[in-house]
């Protein structure tokens, strides 16, 4: 049964690599829209995607590559841990402005 650690590792390695690039190619498609539409609102929705789909992923890849190639003491686990969640919160909270926006864009022109 320990064999098996080092594969469930690997593919949870791939899996995040996986998100990692999806989330970026989101936000790729994101910052397209708003290169179309240059709307205030589009441009926190694309910088929070970005944020949130790309960024912490890869932070997250990177931050779990380094501690298990051993650049970096297991110790850094919980920085690491800690910068995903502030960046999720700070792509989470891009988003929800930028729909506050686009919502008050609606009421003034409605």
């Amino acid at each position: 049964m320990v064999a098996a650690a080092p594969l469930v590792d690997l593919l949870a390695g791939a899996a995040a690599t996986g998100s990692a690039l999806v989330g970026l190619y989101i936000g790729y498609q994101a910052y397209r829209g708003l290169r179309r539409n240059d709307e205030p609102a589009m441009r926190y929705l694309a910088t929070g995607m970005i944020v949130l789909f790309g960024v912490t992923y890869l932070l997250a890849v990177v931050g779990q590559g380094l501690i298990a190639f051993h650049v970096v003491t297991l110790g850094f686990q919980d920085v690491f841990r800690l910068l995903v969640r502030v960046l999720q919160l700070t792509g989470l909270s891009l988003i929800a402005y930028s729909l506050h926006l686009a919502a008050g864009r609606r009421v003034t022109e409605g």
